[in-house]
């Protein structure tokens, strides 16, 4: 939420700086975004009046004579200029945004400076028409910046439990609860005693829990006054007429949105109701919507006919906006219910300031002195009159009393605060006190949050400020249910611990992705949407951890073009089971780039670097890994195998599909994914054998496709039980092997636990080696 520190300080006159205001806020629960200054308009734009606006023929531009001061002629192409409005004028020789203003010939016709937009002055994003001003804001020729002063915003976050704060108001009554003065506007109405053209009948109670309309007449639509136009501007909105900028205006004060609809198009009166099938819409954006038949519209009706012309709390309809020439409206200011306006917002992709107000929940008594604020600013700034009546459909429920005690508020925050200043600080937010011990709080309407006793226990220590509460930390013993629930957790970080320590980096992508990406990745189609996502890459719950990995790397490597990538995730990832959602966790881990030097000069990369830092994590574990060829349809179908940890089957590991690395535009890069938990191998402590070892090196000449673990199965089932540990040192290819062919080394440690291997012993087992590996056809190497 944007916050004018100048609009804020006038009802709050005793603030200091916009940076006292920041840490006031911080410390009330409302952490500030960003700072900006804004609006930095040039001394060389001052205040214009359009005297005459003539069409220059064949050309969709205009030749505008200004009073700026003195007599002026510019040329314009925006829609809107035309006599009788106040204009901000460039003269020649400003500077505006980069941009520098001189004369000009357009059209045959001397432009002597420029007739600026929103955008093109800087206070806006709007740059379709002029900015427009009434004809009497200041004297012409006066600069601008005079009457219109830089202004300090901030940006704050509102947490969803203080929609109050929503509203500028609310955030004046937290400040009051500091200490601060408050000073509240005045709501100065005269109205008359006519008769309403119009009638109200709600259908729907419980969508529209209070309802009310106001007649106002006579009103003139135009251009609202310039500090109208700067506050709308500073809160990020586009000032559209008087009387629509009073809505908006009342809404960012009290957080309560209205919508003004034009008397003209309303019918008989007005009928809340649920839209039915088939019906359409024109919003004011100016698409027309199919509407759903749980969508809560506002509707105009005539005898037994009705026709929509607005979407309750969220937009109203284009036919019945207020236009120039409007002249009588009619002013709806409701509550509505907050899951049925959440629910329309999102089945129509609309997402508005009035929407995000009903969502969160407005002051259920606040909708009759939101009326009367706006139909008496109305009444100064368009002329209106004002009938007396107020028509009502609902009865609003006020807030309930709250037994309060200090002395419990005292001990939940282990303070010492005295009972006077906690009841001090709860009638500075505007609560009412009544009673005595314990006291009945009634907190004000617009503070939906506060129902409990703890509640108020919580705005005690709040407006104190958390510091004040004592460091001290309770004693508690956790309940038995809770014992051993932060196993799953110390076993990931765990894996987190040893992935890291092996030069793995750790990193987070979304629990997301694109359906339309699945066939990229060669995955089935994700079986969970999101009805409502952030964006079409965000559209389905992720089924695989791998496809995130190697969309950060492509993203990197735009951004620089690293050696070396060795990433790892531990993340959620999502399937069916039958109607349900199949919620698992996996950890996946990528590898790109240049490999691990070794001595003699040699390097381990790709395939064989990824499967042993697996394996050496798995180790460290107390586990062993097992690598099977088995086609997947991601992985390249030379280098794709089943991992088995401690024999079960627990994911894959492998190259990377070469069609999905072209797609990608990327390298070659290697993968690696398990599902969690890993299998748990109970800690066992094991004394150093006492008897010496016998070693060995053997070299198996084997066909190039045999796998690795064919070969190391066969060793360990013919060595016989004395074999301690088997380990892979060298893998040759080239001369004196024939082409095909591959040699692996290994070192053999045998050893008996309970005496001294004889040499025969080894030799026999050694005999038996040979004996198998001749028997499959495979040779020794020297």
């Amino acid at each position: 939420m944007r916050v004018p520190f100048s609009w804020l300080k006038s009802y709050v006159p005793e603030l200091e700086s916009p940076e006292v205001l920041e840490e006031r806020l911080a410390g009330l629960g409302f952490e500030t975004d960003r700072m900006e200054r804004i609006f930095q308009i040039p001394g060389g734009v001052v205040f214009a009046r359009v005297l005459e606006a003539h069409p220059i023929p064949g050309t969709g531009l205009k030749r505008l004579v200004l009073d700026a001061g003195k007599v002026v002629e510019v040329v314009s192409g925006a829609g809107n200029a035309r006599a009788g409005i106040g204009v901000a004028l460039a003269l020649p020789g400003t500077e505006v945004r980069g941009l520098a203003i001189g004369e000009r010939t357009i059209q045959g016709v001397v432009s002597h400076g420029m007739a600026l937009s929103p955008k093109e002055l800087g206070v806006g994003e709007y740059g379709g028409g002029l900015l427009e001003f009434p004809p009497d804001t200041l004297p012409p020729g006066t600069p601008l910046a005079e009457a219109w002063p830089e202004e300090e915003v901030l940006d704050i976050e509102v947490t969803p439990n203080r929609p109050d704060a929503l509203g500028i108001l609310g955030l004046a009554f937290d400040l009051h609860a500091l200490g601060y003065s408050l000073v509240l506007p005045e709501v100065r109405l005269e109205t008359e005693k006519v008769p309403l053209p119009f009638s109200l009948r709600v259908e729907d109670p419980h969508g529209a829990p209070h309802f009310t309309l106001s007649y106002a007449f006579g009103l003139q639509v135009g251009p609202s006054p310039l500090w109208l136009q700067r506050i709308l501007f500073a809160c990020g909105m586009r000032p559209i007429s008087n009387v629509v900028d009073i809505t908006n205006y009342v809404m960012l004060e009290r957080a309560q949105p209205m919508h003004a609809f034009d008397l003209r198009f309303v019918g008989e009166g007005i009928l809340v109701r649920r839209a039915k099938p088939g019906e359409k819409l024109v919003t004011l954006d100016g698409v027309e919507r199919e509407l759903h038949p749980e969508d809560l519209v506002i509707a105009g009706y005539r005898g037994e006919e009705s026709f929509p012309i607005g979407l309750a709390g969220v937009m109203g309809g284009a036919e019945s906006e207020v236009k120039e020439d409007t002249r009588a409206i009619v002013l709806e200011v409701a509550q509505f219910d907050p899951v049925s306006i959440r629910k329309t917002a999102r089945r129509h992709g609309l997402r508005t300031e009035a929407s995000y107000r009903f969502e969160r929940g407005v002051d259920p008594l606040g909708q009759v002195p939101a009326a009367q604020r706006a139909l008496s600013l109305l009444q100064t700034l368009a002329g209106a009159r004002v009938a007396e009546t107020i028509l009502e459909e609902g009865t609003p429920q006020a807030p309930k009393p709250i037994p309060f005690r200090p002395a419990y508020a005292n001990q939940l925050l282990g303070t010492q605060y005295p009972e006077e200043v906690q009841l001090a600080i709860l009638r500075r937010l505007g609560c009412r006190v009544e009673g005595e011990g314990p006291y009945r709080i009634t907190p004000p309407s617009r503070r939906l949050d506060l129902e409990l006793e703890e509640d108020l226990v919580e705005e005690i220590a709040r407006i104190q400020g958390y510091e004040s509460i004592p460091l001290d930390l309770p004693a508690f013993f956790p309940a038995p249910d809770n014992r051993g629930v932060e196993k799953p957790y110390q076993r990931e970080r765990r894996l987190r611990e040893l992935l890291s320590g092996l030069g793995f980096q750790e990193v987070y992508t979304y629990s997301f992705m694109d359906p339309e990406e699945a066939s990229l990745f060669r995955l089935p189609p994700p079986p969970w949407r999101l009805k409502n996502p952030l964006s079409p890459e965000k559209a389905a719950l992720r089924t695989h951890l791998f496809p995130g990995l190697l969309r950060l790397l492509k993203e990197n490597l735009a951004l620089d073009r690293p050696e070396r990538a060795l990433l790892f995730e531990v993340g959620r990832v999502f399937g069916r089971e039958g109607a349900w959602v199949r919620e698992e966790t996996h950890l996946a881990g990528l590898l790109f780039g240049e490999g691990l030097g070794l001595p003699h000069g040699k390097k381990l990369s790709g395939y064989p670097l990824l499967k042993g830092l697996l394996e050496a994590f798995l180790n460290r574990l107390g586990l062993d890994l097992r690598v099977e060829a088995h086609p997947y349809p991601f992985l390249h179908p030379g280098v794709s195998g089943k991992v088995r940890v401690a024999g079960e089957e627990k994911g894959f590991l492998g190259q990377v599909h070469p069609e999905i690395l072209k797609a990608l535009e990327l390298p070659p890069v290697y993968i690696f994914e398990l599902h969690l938990p890993l299998p748990e191998k109970p800690f066992r402590f094991q004394d150093p054998s006492r008897y010496p070892l016998a070693l060995r090196d053997l070299a198996v000449v084997v066909p190039e496709a045999t796998p690795y673990g064919e070969v190391e199965a066969l060793l360990r089932q013919a060595a016989g039980p004395y074999l301690e540990s088997l380990r892979l040192f060298d893998l040759y290819q080239g001369p004196p092997l024939r082409v095909g062919e591959k040699s692996l080394a290994f070192h053999l440690r045998f050893r008996h636990p309970e005496r001294t291997l004889k040499d025969e012993e080894v030799e026999e087992a050694m005999a038996r080696l040979l004996t198998a590996l001749r028997s499959r056809g495979w040779d020794i190497r020297g």
